[in-house]
């Protein structure tokens, strides 16, 4: 009995570790041209089944600790059982409504999921109940832009840049936000200021070419949209 509940322990603590440092990247629609990363692909679905069947074990015994459920539930998110991922989670939260990390990990799989609203919802949530952070206010913006919401996708922006100043996806985004709401010179100069950063970002240059022509600069629109192509860039 006490193997078996340091087993579970041990395998709680590397999942709530996995859960604090969720790596997986969020919907996006400002056109950066970011690949998933190789680690996201190459996971241990075997090693994370195992974790996943000693909590369940525990759950068992446990039925009212949520962060069993919590642990259990970016288990599957990570294996890509977003339907169980989202039930545990939503368990969790039933138990613990003061958690933020259960919050963003399920706005993480409604994103997945392509359920922007309730993502949307859920990181507003977490950034209620806990200190806001900076990738909390972009996802909340990300999906904002994704809805259409592009004041609220505004506000995340500046609320994650005073977190991280200079950054070049709130700067994106920001930029993004602002060429929806009509706001075309902050526009150019936030996306100049995320290009500066990262010159070699297609999505960006296809975005400050849309910039650009809505402004009447069609030469300079152009000459973007051509850098974009040659970044790999294909809208």
């Amino acid at each position: 009995m006490k193997a078996l509940a340091f087993a579970v322990t041990l395998s709680l603590t590397l999942a709530i570790a996995v859960v604090a440092q969720d790596s997986k990247p969020s919907p996006k629609s400002n056109g950066a041209s970011r690949q998933p990363t190789e680690a996201a692909a190459n996971i241990d679905v075997a090693a994370i089944q195992k974790k996943i069947d000693l909590l369940s074990s525990a759950i068992r015994k446990d039925p009212k600790n949520d962060a069993m459920y919590g642990a259990r539930g970016q288990g599957y998110k990570r294996i890509g059982d977003y339907e169980k991922a989202l039930a545990d989670l939503t368990t969790a939260i039933s138990l613990n409504p003061n958690r933020q990390a259960y919050f963003e990990i399920r706005g993480n799989t409604y994103g997945e999921l392509k359920r922007y609203k309730e993502a949307c919802a859920d990181y507003t949530k977490a950034l209620n109940c806990g200190t806001p952070t900076y990738g909390l206010y972009l996802r909340q913006g990300q999906t904002a832009l994704l809805l259409h919401d592009y004041k609220a996708a505004n506000q995340s922006a500046q609320s994650a840049l005073r977190l991280k100043d200079d950054d070049f996806e709130a700067l994106v985004l920001l930029a993004g936000a602002e060429q929806n709401l009509g706001m075309l010179s902050e526009s150019l100069k936030h996306l100049s200021k995320a290009i500066e950063l990262n010159p070699k970002d297609g999505g960006a240059f296809s975005m400050r070419a849309e910039t650009y022509r809505a402004l009447g600069k069609n030469d300079l629109a152009l000459q973007d949209k051509l850098k974009a192509s040659q970044l790999g860039f294909k809208k």
